[in-house]
């Protein structure tokens, strides 16, 4: 990880000093709560996942905000239903139309939503010890560090593992590209594309589809499944 330039530690540090107290509080004991977390050889069957999934402002991971997130636990090889997060942020200004219209949530809402730095508080607190999977990695993790960074003046701590490595890797053979081609590969039932809470929800299904086929591959822990990950990544074997 490559340190922060001068200039961003002290933009960092003034962010978080201007946090109100309870939200210093609260991100103290949820990052003490991950560096305690299960060491990388909890087996599979008893660690919890976090499935994330986020709607931004735009396709640019660089620059664009988030408007909502989604998130929904997996855990003993079980998607948690009566377990996951769900937050629409505040924006200072609406998204464009052409946006508006891929994820539904209009101008007005948009304006109305929760604080970003609250928001992004409670997901952390959400996402506690737990392993966060996405499908795409690379965007979501991208743009919740930059959020978190530009809201509450820190380096987020969740290291994502992406299902759009491992699912080729454990079903290779297939076409399937996006999140929609899976779905229909495994025949799920449709999912409310573009909206974050079920494209959550449908990640996380897949989670449990890679979990149910791990002990095929000789994976049993975390750390089996995160060298499976990366090794898939490093062979660009991604789809």
């Amino acid at each position: 990880m490559l340190p922060w330039p001068f200039d961003d530690l002290l933009r960092a540090r003034r962010t978080r000093q201007a946090l109100p107290r309870e939200y210093r509080e609260r991100l103290r004991h949820a990052r003490r709560g991950f560096l305690e977390r299960p060491g990388l050889g909890q087996p599979l069957a008893l660690a919890r996942f976090v499935a994330l999934d986020l709607e931004t402002t735009g396709p640019r991971m660089l620059v664009d905000r988030i408007i909502t997130i989604g998130a929904v636990a997996v855990s003993e090889r079980t998607v948690r239903h009566d377990d996951a997060f769900e937050a629409l942020l505040r924006q200072d200004r609406s998204s464009e139309v052409d946006n508006i219209l891929i994820h539904q949530i209009g101008g007005q809402e948009q304006l109305g939503g929760t604080e970003p730095a609250d928001a992004l508080v409670r997901c952390l607190e959400y996402i506690g010890e737990s392993r966060v999977v996405a499908f795409r990695a690379e965007f979501d993790s991208t743009v919740f560090k930059r959020e978190v960074r530009a809201q509450l003046g820190l380096r987020a701590w969740p290291r994502f593992i992406d299902l759009a490595a491992l699912l080729p890797a454990m079903f290779p053979g297939t076409n399937n590209d996006s999140l929609d081609d899976w779905v229909r590969h495994f025949s799920l039932p449709p999912i409310g594309r573009h909206h974050a809470i079920a494209d959550a929800y449908a990640t996380a299904q897949m989670l449990m589809i890679v979990l149910e086929a791990a002990p095929r591959f000789g994976i049993e822990t975390i750390r089996d499944l995160r060298d499976a990950e990366q090794a898939q990544r490093w062979l660009g074997r991604r789809r």
